[in-house]
């Protein structure tokens, strides 16, 4: 199973695919719409808008570079909503998926802590949520998404979560951005019900960065079931944390 949208196997370009270098950190921005059921099928990826932005070298050059990549994911996530017709004053639910527990596997935890609210102002319309793994709590993430969504009439779901690559040059260095949803444990072979428009009933943006690899995606092992990841995996998962989490602060926290 395959997370970023470019890693599929398909030739994209044929489908509008489309990838261009910045000016800065080799940094470079990928982007697909996929707008039919027809092409969705020959793709074999969910109807939506997708955005990759690629950094190879956003932990050795430190924080200018994250501040880069700060001002770039604004501009997308802020260029998504405009398409969805969503207002940074919205009521956004954040949900947060993966374990907590596993270092590869918290991204989501790192962006929940990173994220400032005011839940005891009036004019706070932000709402996280960190759900956990279905085999710790039994419970489809989708189900509490619903639920919460009907009890605070929620404008739209905002989801974080860990994505896996057949790239070791891409673990923590890309940040996909899709309107298409998400679907907890996808990438590692462990198929949750998938949180999107179609199952929760409301507009949904999904933000991920690969922080794992199966080991059967590097020549010398064919090993299907381990799966790898950094051996500085802490520190890179919390620098992706506080990059994600800085890009919701600047745009729903601005009179904070």
């Amino acid at each position: 199973m395959y997370d970023l949208i470019d890693e599929c196997g398909e030739d994209l370009k044929k489908y509008g695919y489309a990838i261009k270098k910045t000016n800065h950190y080799c940094t470079s921005i990928a982007t697909l719409s996929i707008c039919s059921d027809k092409k969705s099928e020959e793709i074999g990826l969910n109807k939506g808008e997708y955005i990759i932005v690629n950094s190879p070298f956003l932990y050795d050059f430190g924080l200018e570079c994250e501040n880069y990549i700060i001002q770039i994911l604004q501009k997308k996530l802020e260029k998504m909503m405009k398409q969805l017709k969503l207002l940074s004053s919205d009521r956004i639910l954040l949900v947060c998926l993966g374990n907590p527990d596993i270092s590869a596997d918290r991204l989501g935890k790192c962006v929940f802590d990173n994220v400032r609210i005011n839940p005891l102002s009036n004019k706070n319309n932000i709402f996280k949520f960190c759900p956990n793994i279905y085999f710790s709590t039994g419970i489809e993430s989708v189900k509490l998404v619903k639920s919460i969504i009907k009890e605070w009439n929620i404008d739209f779901v905002l989801i974080i979560d860990s994505l896996t690559t057949n790239s070791l040059e891409r673990l923590g260095t890309s940040f996909q951005i899709t309107t298409s949803g998400m679907t907890p444990g996808s990438g590692v072979n462990r198929f949750g019900k998938r949180i999107s428009y179609e199952t929760v009933g409301t507009s949904c943006i999904a933000i991920g960065v690969p922080f794992m690899i199966f080991a059967n995606s590097l020549k010398e092992n064919k090993n299907e079931n381990m799966i790898l990841t950094l051996k500085d995996i802490k520190e890179n998962v919390e620098i992706a944390g506080y990059i994600i989490g800085q890009v919701i602060n600047n745009i729903f926290c601005r009179g904070d």
